[in-house]
């Protein structure tokens, strides 16, 4: 498979997939996980929401920690770890100083709303005192302040850790691949800062790079046997949801979710060179959209789909469907309009990431 055909997809991939994490976030939670076997409303309601937020839409973060994990190594030819030190330093510019930045300016957004609340006699809200109350320790390590950017953190750390990961996977491909695929399935815990997510899909990438395998080629080998497994293991993994192995269906699901979706943008791109650069195009709004989306635009969204539609089943789903919707407008309306007035403090504030972003 052509490589700059591959990085071409993995490039109009990343605004579906922010799409995707945008949809995630946008669920509301639920009192009782367990899901009924019964067609009341509520109950489907329940039911579709967990399926598209918590199951289908949450392999946006995998394959963001897939394709991290496999440009940090694929270009790699020396055997040494030498080259360590200088991908670090760029990741300080692409991953430590925007997470530094759009933490701190979460809690800003929080003192400076709360200050404007208290003068209008409005008391502030449980989560935002706990935010304030938390210091740098909750607002940077802990939290983080700007929940999406757990995601940055679980990077940074492994990050640190790729001096330890390449010697392992470049001299022992087949152990290093096995135990990393029966760690992933048979370990039911989650590693403290990190999550399961982040260390097996970032190894999982790096693993990929490091013996520079096509992503797009495994996809496409197995897009029969992904559309099955999507099917079956999202339904049941679902329907698991609160159960002690729901776990293990779930990121059962997501490998062969993640199959199907590369290979749908791949339907989708392959003879439409308009829409691939119109995705492209959209690529360079993907980091603020992630960064942004929880600082208040998501939140006040949903209290005003809530004020306007109600808090039964019917608003309900107009919130399930409608919040996404907005949030990314508004996220691209922001976007357009900094880049505009300010793009020099926009590209730094998001790691230089002002232009579309190519794989690379």
């Amino acid at each position: 498979m052509n490589d700059d055909r591959q990085s071409r997809l993995i490039s109009a991939m990343r605004f579906p997939l922010i799409v995707l994490v945008v949809i995630a976030h946008s669920a509301g939670s639920f009192d009782d996980p367990f899901i009924a076997l019964s067609l009341d409303g509520w109950n489907v309601y329940h039911f579709s929401a967990e399926l598209l937020c918590r199951h289908l839409c949450s392999i946006g973060t995998c394959w963001f920690f897939v394709i991290s994990g496999y440009f940090f190594f694929l270009n790699v030819t020396d055997p040494s770890i030498r080259w360590i030190p200088a991908k670090w330093k760029k990741r300080v510019r692409t991953l430590l100083i925007p997470y530094l930045i759009w933490n701190a300016l979460d809690v800003l957004a929080i003192f400076v709303k709360m200050r404007l609340f208290a003068m209008k006699g409005i008391p502030a809200g449980e989560n935002e005192i706990f935010t304030l109350q938390g210091g740098p320790l909750y607002w940077f390590i802990t939290g983080p302040a700007d929940f999406p950017l757990w995601f940055l953190l679980a990077l940074i750390i492994m990050t640190l850790l790729t001096p330890a990961i390449y010697p392992v996977f470049r001299r022992f491909p087949i152990a290093s691949l096995v135990v990393l695929v029966v760690f992933y399935l048979a370990f039911p815990g989650e590693p403290y800062l990190v999550t399961m997510r982040g260390l097996f899909f970032f190894c999982l990438g790096a693993w990929a790079g490091i013996h520079k395998k096509s992503l797009l080629d495994f996809c496409q080998r197995y897009k029969v046997l992904a559309i099955v497994g999507t099917v079956v293991l999202s339904v049941v993994a679902t329907f698991r949801t609160g159960y002690p192995d729901h776990y293990f269906w779930r990121r059962s699901f997501y490998l062969f979710g993640m199959t199907a979706f590369m290979n749908l943008c791949y339907a989708m791109t392959r003879d439409n060179p308009r829409r691939e650069a119109r995705l492209i195009k959209l690529s360079a709004s993907v980091f603020f959209i992630y960064a942004a989306h929880e600082i208040y635009i998501l939140g006040w969204t949903k209290g005003i789909f809530v004020r306007v539609f109600g808090e039964g089943l019917s608003g309900a789903w107009i919130r399930l469907l409608g919040v996404p919707v907005i949030v990314l407008l508004v996220c691209l309306g922001l976007y357009y309009l900094l880049n505009c007035i300010m793009p020099r403090t926009l590209a730094f504030c998001c790691g230089g990431r002002s232009r579309p972003q190519m794989a690379a």
